[in-house]
């Protein structure tokens, strides 16, 4: 074998080996880059989940519940009677001193004009103190100074279902001779979004933010929060909770006497 063919022989030797290390590098880099999804999904999870679970400690919390109870409170504003069909809105912000302030919430219901269903919003402390979480430049509507997760929390009334005759009355009681409150049923929904994981538009989020957590009605042509993020891919979660809200009494038996 002459020199030239020796050196033809090496070039294609050393360009086998140079594409075996090629592949073998972009299979590392895909396998890491898989690697790396995988722990970033893992650890989004973990935030939402924790994000969730914190806005319902705060709900939970025995003084909270007492506070919340009447008039304009959290469990209070939704029971009443002008109020039964719209969801309280709030967005759980980690800049606010307080968790709850009627002055920085939103209702939201539905609301058929004509043969049309139409989503109607209000915001009871004006247009620059709404209650749902928007992506904005200050991020003052996520829940820490990282600007990674906004959490939103939807409070309504609902009615009990058909199945569960009796189900929320309250046992050993009459509601006709007790005199007792309407034992009502509360649904609380935290709803946690990443939009820095998404690549849709700000404007895409903050419209689903502005939707219904819960349509009763399978017809209805309206989308859920939990509809529209999903539709958008937007990482979210969602946890729901429910709760009998009505007063309890206790049989009280007097010491017998000397």
């Amino acid at each position: 074998m002459n020199k030239a063919s020796q050196q033809g022989s090496t070039i294609v030797v050393v360009m086998v080996v140079v594409i075996l290390l090629t592949i073998i590098g972009v299979m590392a880099m895909r396998g890491g880059m898989f690697g790396l999804r995988i722990a970033t999904n893992s650890q989004a999870n973990n935030i939402m989940d924790q994000n969730n679970d914190a806005s319902f400690y705060h709900i939970e919390n025995l003084e909270f519940i007492q506070s919340q109870l009447m008039g304009t409170g959290l469990l209070g504003f939704p029971k009443m009677t002008d109020n039964r069909n719209k969801e309280l809105v709030l967005c759980y912000r980690g800049s606010s001193s307080k968790f709850y302030q009627l002055g920085k919430v939103s209702l939201v219901y539905s609301e058929l004009d004509g043969s049309t269903e139409k989503l109607k919003i209000e915001h009871v402390g004006g247009s620059s103190n709404m209650g749902f979480c928007q992506v904005n430049d200050s991020k003052s509507d996520f829940v820490s100074g990282r600007g990674a997760a906004m959490t939103q929390i939807a409070v309504r009334i609902s009615g009990y279902p058909e199945d569960e005759p009796f189900g929320h009355y309250q046992i050993g009681t009459d509601v006709e001779t007790a005199k007792l409150e309407e034992t009502l049923r509360v649904v609380i929904t935290s709803t946690t979004v990443m939009p820095t994981l998404s690549s849709a538009s700000n404007t895409v989020i903050n419209t689903c933010m502005q939707n219904l957590s819960y349509i009763d009605d399978s017809t209805s042509a309206l989308q859920t929060v939990s509809e529209c993020l999903s539709d958008a891919s937007i990482p979210y979660k969602t946890q729901v909770a429910e709760y009998n809200l009505g007063q309890f009494i206790q049989k009280y038996i007097a010491p017998p006497s000397a």
